[in-house]
């Protein structure tokens, strides 16, 4: 009819429609791109962890068995660390495949505009951070201590540059959880 079609001519010349659905489209588009990221972000912790304690397992097997020279054990007591080591990795990479699977579940549902996409989202972001600050604790409280580096290394620069490394890995694992839930946050508030 002559109404729906006058309508339809003033939705396109009209400045604030293209402007609203735009934003709209963006909107949509973010969602997605964050979501497949999520995905992404959550397949490569599942097939890392999954790595880490299959290389874990295997590495002590091996390990156990080699008899270390004493010079080396003056250093680094080699067999409490692969003990330490273990029994670090062994306890946390099984929530790294606990977040991953719950980073793919909000993908997905992010994708599929799901409203619980939001809360699966801030739940694997909050247990990525918390997960890394277990990760730090324990590589600071039941591994560090089995080095002695006081007569080749400083103990002083030894702490500098593993407290420099701990800052670089937790831009690299805290970055996403933060920019989602930054985002989400964000999204939320704008629904």
């Amino acid at each position: 009819t002559l109404t729906q079609f006058c309508k339809f001519i003033e939705y396109i010349i009209s400045p604030d429609s293209w402007i609203m659905s735009f934003r709209v489209i963006k909107k949509h588009y973010h969602m997605k791109a964050v979501s497949i990221i999520s995905i992404v972000y959550g397949t490569l912790g599942i097939i890392w962890s999954t790595i880490i304690l299959v290389v874990i397992r295997i590495q002590k097997a091996i390990i156990s068995n080699i008899p270390f020279p004493d010079e080396a054990m003056e250093i680094i007591d080699i067999p409490s660390m692969f003990d330490a080591l273990h029994s670090i990795m062994s306890f946390l990479m099984p929530f790294v495949l606990l977040i991953g699977a719950i980073y793919i579940v909000s993908g997905i549902l992010g994708i599929t505009e799901k409203s619980q996409a939001y809360i699966f989202g801030m739940v694997a972001a909050v247990f990525n951070i918390f997960w890394y600050i277990a990760y730090v604790v324990f590589l600071r409280t039941e591994l560090v201590p089995l080095f002695d580096f006081n007569e080749f290394f400083p103990a002083k620069l030894f702490n500098v540059l593993f407290f420099l490394g701990i800052f670089i890995n937790a831009v690299f694992y805290c970055a996403y959880p933060v920019f989602l839930i930054i985002f989400l946050s964000q999204r939320r508030q704008k629904e």
